[in-house]
């Protein structure tokens, strides 16, 4: 689906969104971070960064963790859908939303729980992608751990490993790096694709 600036601001009220159920929301950019991030997945060539979207009470609100540059600020955020696809802070080319099936009312008040724990919780982004501090993840890391939390066994999702060169084996100072790309959820047979967007 291509989309004007115009039709750009509300686009994500096209997508049938059932409120006892929970999604992925996959969002690509064209940012440097965005580049980087998209170069890092298996195999989806337009997301660079991922987050939960619920309902909470009366309102969708989209739980990601991102690099904020703010010090003293936690990085995990509860975004509406305003914030998080502001056209003006982030300049997005693809979205894509994503339900998970095969889960009961039980797991989602658990998913609603585990998020807001975490939201209650001092976090920042880890830039090294360390996965070996509890008080810094990068976005797929925090959805891994939610979801896995939730039920270890339908998302049992696996580690991808990297050879490094040049200019990412120089920032990470590693010669493998060892992650949860953007897009590891995208395979598994209880996520579906339902709904994405392509912007100009």
């Amino acid at each position: 689906m291509n989309c004007t600036d115009n039709s750009k601001n509300l686009f994500w009220k096209d997508a049938k969104l059932n409120e006892d159920q929970v999604y992925l929301v996959f969002r690509g950019t064209k940012s440097k971070e965005g580049f980087f991030a998209r170069d890092f997945n298996i195999q989806d060539t337009l997301s660079s960064h991922v987050g939960l979207l619920i309902r909470d009470k009366t309102n969708w609100s989209i739980f990601h963790i991102a690099n904020f540059k703010h010090k003293n600020v936690s990085d995990l955020k509860k975004q509406s859908f305003q914030v998080f696809f502001d056209k003006k802070k982030e300049d997005i080319n693809y979205v894509s939303f994503w339900k998970i099936i095969n889960i009961d009312s039980i797991e989602v008040k658990q998913i609603k729980k585990e998020l807001n724990k975490y939201l209650s919780k001092f976090i920042k982004f880890d830039k090294l992608f360390t996965r070996q501090d509890s008080t810094k993840m990068y976005c797929s890391e925090f959805v891994y751990k939610i979801l896995h939390q939730v039920d270890s066994t339908n998302f049992n999702f696996k580690t991808h490993k990297r050879k490094l060169k040049g200019v990412y084996k120089t920032y990470f100072k590693k010669d493998t790096l060892e992650y949860f790309p953007v897009d590891v959820f995208q395979k598994n047979e209880n996520i579906k694709k339902i709904k994405e967007w392509y912007f100009k």
